[in-house]
């Protein structure tokens, strides 16, 4: 782990012992002095990698204060700490509700049930998974006390989508997409309760919050609920503000997933958990899609129609699983445009929380614009769940560096960065060691599978051996293994994700018939090729096609580091001569530079292979070849009349992916190891900062390189071994 993340998790954790309280962790030092609800969902996450007593004790304690009814309130409050947030208890008055917890001071709302995923992330987290089973087997049949709650009061319609009947129980309180059900509300002043609001005596802008003319009707929701003794069929037949919103609903059904998995590890039925998810995803899919704006609506059961705003919550049935393929192709598309910030656009961090295209888009307002850690979190997890996964590292990328260069705040400008709203953040800690710990989550899966390599042998593996020869002349044979490349391409390869389909590729006639045509490079004379392109594509597309070949051949189902020197073992006969991936890269394509981990040259004095070396060597090759591991280049095939193209569209894929962090603010770059590997070919440290100012698209960071282009300090990012499936 580079030394950068080491300290901002060591800094991350002294925000939430700073923010601790004794048995549960509030969001902020200041504004939120209480325990808030999906907080503390999104807190245990990020503690359950280190500090599995307070985690637990934080889920537990938010429990302790669970309604008789099941309901999960949005605000547990601290005795010791009122007078410094509005509305507390005295204006909430709860105990009008027989449901209402005995003793203990919260809210008359809910917020998006994060819980039972968090409560799984602690088991899957926890180094001793046995002894979380006796708080599994407490907490569970709260969870499902609250998942009931919600479908019996919230789902009148019995469709499998809940309502909310207030904007803060959507986590995203001052959407635009609450701004119309709020205008139907009519404020009469003359009968509304007093009321002072404290969010802006605590240094925030009052521009970036809730307008007074929304807090009223927040106020008038409030007075309604009390007045009805939050009696929830009451509340129902009275309330102006009835929704069935998106993200709580994908949120719920991503929950009931994770109640599924912590029911078979308790031994208890996950039947009734999944067969919640079902309902819900399919009515998400039948509901609240809107294929023309392609996205995912809120729905108002007021009005009886579909709120047509787009904001992120209509991307996260992607997190549920819930889109279909086809849904999920048009969120993307959608996902990755200018409305949103698209994959190396540049002049912005992804995803914002409103169209940015939008009339009424605002950078800095709360929830109307501005980049939200935990939003982007689920949508990370979503992207990678249905194998978007440039985008997915991007947007990490992004979670990565804003709490690095601007502190770790509420939420961030969408365009340069800025923090907003409260330092300190817990979420914004909590989820960013969660960050950190997934990305380098692989360091100790490639230690263990380096562990468990597959004997010790040192003897060459040819892989074209075969006594079936193709029935087509040599001359031909180029053209031919290119057409039978771009087969397995278009029905394995996956280049908008950089994966490879390595089991059902194995199984293909389309394989059986690519391994024959290698046969056929046994008589294959190399002096057939003519001319640079037809020789780089040549030898760049052989390089890529032994790697899968020596995967999917010798059955490798973790990583290339199964079997011992994999590089330089596994190899293809041609002409006579036998090239592993290792003589293609560092003897041809680098022309015969010494590899990095080695004191020698890859061909020795009058090795006859060195006469098809390529001179001078480019650079952007690095980023063509992909070592069938998660963190080389993405998977493509290259065309002898467009590879310059194509070498270009490569390198700057590379260089603007979660492989290449610019923090101008620690004066420093993290890059991926590639760039310390093969410095030499970029012409030293100096050709490596001319390189990267060359291929960023942030204008900032280009600037920032420029500036700084001397004293820049170089960080490495782990590369991550695992198999790029």
């Amino acid at each position: 782990m580079p030394r950068i993340f080491a300290t901002y998790v060591e800094k991350a954790k002294r925000i939430l012992d700073q923010n601790w309280m004794g048995s549960s962790t509030k969001p902020a030092p200041s504004l939120y002095p209480h325990q808030w609800n999906w907080d503390s969902g999104f807190i245990a996450i990020g503690r359950s990698h280190y500090d599995i007593e307070r985690t637990t004790m934080e889920i537990e304690t938010l429990f302790g204060a669970q309604w008789r009814n099941g309901m999960l309130p949005q605000i547990v409050f601290n005795p010791n700490a009122l007078g410094h947030y509005f509305p507390e208890p005295d204006f909430w008055q709860t105990e009008r509700s027989p449901n209402a917890p005995d003793g203990t001071l919260t809210s008359g709302v809910t917020m998006p049930p994060i819980h039972a995923i968090a409560v799984e992330k602690i088991y899957r987290n926890s180094r001793r998974p046995r002894n979380i089973l006796p708080f599994l087997e407490r907490i569970y049949p709260k969870l499902i006390a609250l998942h009931e709650y919600l479908y019996r009061e919230r789902d009148p319609n019995n469709e499998g989508l809940v309502y909310i009947r207030h904007p803060w129980e959507s986590g995203i309180d001052n959407s635009p997409t609450w701004d119309l059900p709020l205008q139907r509300i009519a404020i009469d002043r003359a009968t509304m309760p007093p009321y002072q609001r404290k969010d802006l005596e605590h240094g925030v802008d009052p521009s970036m919050r809730p307008t007074d003319e929304n807090y009223d009707r927040y106020i008038y929701l409030v007075d309604l609920f009390r007045r009805r003794n939050y009696d929830e069929y009451s509340i129902r037949e009275s309330c102006p503000f009835l929704v069935q919103d998106p993200l709580f609903n994908s949120v719920l059904c991503r929950a009931n997933q994770s109640l599924a998995e912590i029911a078979r590890v308790i031994g208890a039925s996950p039947d009734l958990p999944l067969s919640w998810a079902e309902k819900t995803a399919a009515s998400m899919r039948r509901k609240l899609w809107h294929p023309e704006h392609k996205i995912f609506d809120a729905y108002d059961l007021v009005a009886d129609d579909p709120i047509e705003v787009d904001t992120a919550a209509g991307f996260l049935p992607l997190f549920a699983g819930a889109a279909s393929r086809e849904q999920a192709e048009s969120l993307y598309q959608h996902l990755d445009s200018a409305s949103f910030c698209a994959l190396n656009q540049g002049n912005c961090f992804t995803v914002p929380n409103y169209d940015t295209q939008s009339r009424d888009f605002d950078r800095a307002n709360y929830w109307r614009g501005p980049v939200w850690i935990n939003i982007n979190w689920m949508l990370a997890q979503g992207l990678r769940r249905y194998g978007y996964t440039l985008k997915a590292d991007s947007l990490q990328k992004d979670l990565l560096q804003l709490p690095i260069r601007f502190g770790f705040h509420e939420y961030f400008d969408s365009f340069d960065g800025t923090g907003y709203g409260s330092d300190n953040f817990s979420w914004t800690a909590a989820l960013f060691i969660d960050l950190v710990h997934e990305f380098y989550e692989s360091e100790t899966i490639s230690r263990r599978v380096t562990a468990k390599v597959r004997g010790f042998f040192t003897s060459d593996i040819v892989l074209n051996k075969g006594n079936i020869m193709p029935d087509i002349a040599l001359d031909n044979l180029a053209g031919a293994l290119m057409r039978a490349i771009r087969a397995l391409r278009n029905s394995f390869y996956d280049t908008t994700r950089g994966r490879v389909d390595y089991q059902a590729l194995r199984e293909s006639a389309e394989y059986q018939d690519y391994r024959i045509l290698t046969n056929g490079l046994r008589g294959f004379r190399l002096s057939r090729l003519v001319g640079r392109r037809q020789k780089l594509a040549f030898w760049v597309n052989l390089y890529n096609s032994i790697v899968v070949d020596g995967i999917a051949s010798l059955g490798i189902t973790q990583s290339v580091q199964e079997i011992p020197r994999f590089f330089r073992r596994v190899k293809y006969d041609i002409g006579g001569y036998l090239f592993s991936a290792a003589d293609i890269e560092h003897g041809i394509l680098r022309a015969n530079t010494r590899p990095w981990f080695s004191p020698l040259r890859q061909f020795g004095p009058g090795n006859p292979r060195k006469s098809f070396m390529l001179k001078p060597v480019d650079p952007r090759i690095h980023f063509t070849l992909v070592c069938g591991s998660r963190s080389c280049a993405p998977i493509d095939c290259y065309d002898a009349a467009t590879i310059y193209d194509q070498l270009e569209d490569a390198a700057g894929s590379f260089v603007n992916s979660s492989e290449v962090i610019v923090l101008p603010e620690e004066n420093k770059i993290l890059l991926s190891e590639i760039f310390r590997w093969y410095e030499p070919d970029f012409g030293g440290r100096r050709g490596v900062v001319d390189f990267l100012y060359d291929y960023l698209h942030d204008t900032e960071a280009r600037q920032f390189i420029r500036n700084k282009a001397e004293s820049l300090k170089f960080e490495y990012i782990y590369y991550d071994w695992n198999l790029n499936r």
